[in-house]
């Protein structure tokens, strides 16, 4: 048995903090073949028990037609704009986001932070945007609720979400005064400043994640 393994069975069973924190991603790439099965059965059961952790983690073990399909099974689109989703439903968004760019995923992602209040809701939401897929939209939606969403904190996760997407990343020392330039003109009150941020930013290339 590895470490890598050991580690999974571990983080099933976890509460508290350690269960908010979600599955360790990295680590499923570091599992026997066998152990890789035993994980996807885990992963498969907890997605049908409607398990938050689940979804993007099955996407990272097994990004497979089969995984898109459990996905979509899991997730009514095009979601109803009554309809106030939970976290399930924003986490296999964001497992398609990845997969596949799905614009009706990333419709619910972006209407998510737009309009729900719940913080929580939206930081699953941003996520989902920033780790979609590089050939999906996900940029152009992230720059629109900078553009039109004034609230300055949903606002500075956009920014944030958009600049880690195309490669700069907060713990990057080395483009620390870039990344904080192009912060402040992004979550800030001059349109002027904001635009040419924002072009800058979508002429860089999209980072793929994982």
């Amino acid at each position: 048995m590895t470490a890598a393994y050991e580690l999974f069975m571990r983080e099933v069973d976890a509460q508290g903090r350690e269960r908010a924190d979600g599955f360790s991603l990295g680590n499923l790439r570091h599992l026997t073949p066998e152990e890789h099965l035993q994980v996807l059965a885990t992963l498969t059961r907890l997605l049908s028990e409607r398990e938050d952790r689940a979804p993007v983690a099955l996407a990272i073990l097994a990004p497979t037609p089969a995984t898109v399909t459990l996905l979509r099974e899991a997730l009514p689109l095009p979601w109803k704009p009554e309809a106030r989703p939970e976290y399930f439903d924003l986490e296999v968004a964001s497992a398609l986001g990845v997969l596949t760019g799905d614009p009706m995923a990333l419709d619910l992602l972006e209407d998510t932070v737009a309009r729900i209040p719940d913080q929580w809701a939206k930081g699953i939401a941003t996520e989902g945007l920033r780790r979609a897929s590089p050939s999906s939209d996900a940029s152009a939606r992230l720059a629109r609720l900078i553009r039109t969403r004034p609230r300055e904190s949903m606002r500075l996760d956009s920014a944030e979400m958009l600049m880690t997407r195309h490669g700069l990343w907060a713990y990057d020392l080395a483009h620390q005064d870039e990344r904080l330039t192009l912060l402040r003109a992004l979550a800030g009150d001059d349109d002027t400043a904001r635009d040419e941020a924002l072009g800058q930013l979508l002429a860089a290339p999209v980072k793929p994640w994982p």
